[in-house]
């Protein structure tokens, strides 16, 4: 599944984003993003839309348009700083434009993603505390969706050069983690040089074929091998077998992209520590920090254990 970084858009080129949505859902006479009287930035459309929320019953009024950005992959609709703070502080806004006769449709959106009790909720008070007779939340699937469909969108605000090319399927890797998480009482917290993988046959070969660093190899086999033999044993166990499907189908997945892309990378440490902050990016599940230690160990189990990384040179 593709993800786009919509957090790392400067709110300018969020806003056009939306902007760009807006005139495929709505129509061409969908204003830029303007400050009203209130200082606070709306886009406009008066009329009726080409296909939105649906091309069988599309809305007719007139719309007012708000985009609240944020620079963290990490975030709801439920967090508080949202649901409360910003409705807080729009909404009254919102009223004022309703009372004026300026709005009677009002679609926010937001790069965070959306929570079921949330958006209820945040629906319910905005058609409630400002009289619109619709309002809509487009979260962060929302626009993901659009995007999809619109790759143009994507080129005119640069995302495809911030999107990372590698793909592959993120909850089952969440999964995975998730898993050896709530196994992490085996795993242990020192060295067992019984279980040193640094005489594993070939690894010098395969850090030179990959361009793996000694320091990076170091730094694998002080804070990550200790793990490797607890990884091992846990996969191969049978009551583990469907963790062990998804762990072998989306290492086959990351490998294939890393030859593909590997070119992108000066060193394969930096691939390493891309896969780091890509992965809780499309899996936000195991963004916590609770979990993004393990997300590493098994990241380098993939490259010792060869799941990832080549084996030899070509020849």
């Amino acid at each position: 599944m593709l993800r786009f970084p919509l957090h790392d858009l400067s709110d300018s080129e969020f806003e056009k984003l939306v902007g760009l949505i807006c005139h495929k859902l709505l129509g061409p006479g969908v204003t830029t993003f303007a400050r009203g009287k209130d200082r606070g930035k709306d886009a406009k459309f008066i009329g009726t839309a080409q296909v939105f929320p649906s091309p069988t019953n599309p809305a007719a009024g007139k719309f007012v348009i708000q985009a609240k950005h944020r620079a963290s992959p990490v975030g709801t609709c439920s967090d508080y700083e949202f649901e409360t703070k910003t409705l807080n502080e729009e909404l009254p806004k919102i009223r004022r434009m309703f009372d004026d006769g300026e709005l009677t449709h009002y679609i926010l959106f937001t790069n965070r993603r959306k929570t079921g009790g949330a958006e209820d909720r945040i629906a319910k008070r905005v058609l409630d505390e400002t009289g619109v007779k619709d309002f809509w939340l487009r979260g962060f699937e929302d626009i993901e969706s659009e995007l999809l469909l619109h790759p143009d969108i994507v080129r005119a605000v640069g995302l495809d050069k911030l999107r990372s090319p590698i793909m592959f399927t993120p909850n089952d890797l969440r999964d995975v983690i998730m898993a050896l998480y709530e196994h992490r009482q085996n795993l242990p917290d020192s060295f067992d040089s019984e279980h040193d993988f640094r005489d594993y046959p070939g690894i010098e070969v395969k850090n030179s074929v990959n361009g793996l660093s000694a320091v990076y190899f170091d730094y694998i086999r002080e804070n990550s091998m200790m793990h490797f033999v607890a990884i091992e044993d846990f996969l191969k166990n049978a009551r583990n077998r469907t963790i062990k499907e998804q762990y072998h189908a989306v290492a086959d997945e990351l490998k294939g992209q890393l030859i593909v892309h590997r070119e992108r990378f000066s060193a394969f440490d930096d691939a390493l520590e891309h896969l780091h902050h890509l992965i809780p990016e499309r899996s936000p599940g195991i963004a916590v920090a609770s979990h993004r230690p393990l997300l590493k160990i098994v990241i380098h189990y993939m490259y010792v254990n060869c799941d990832i990384g080549r084996k030899a040179p070509l020849s």
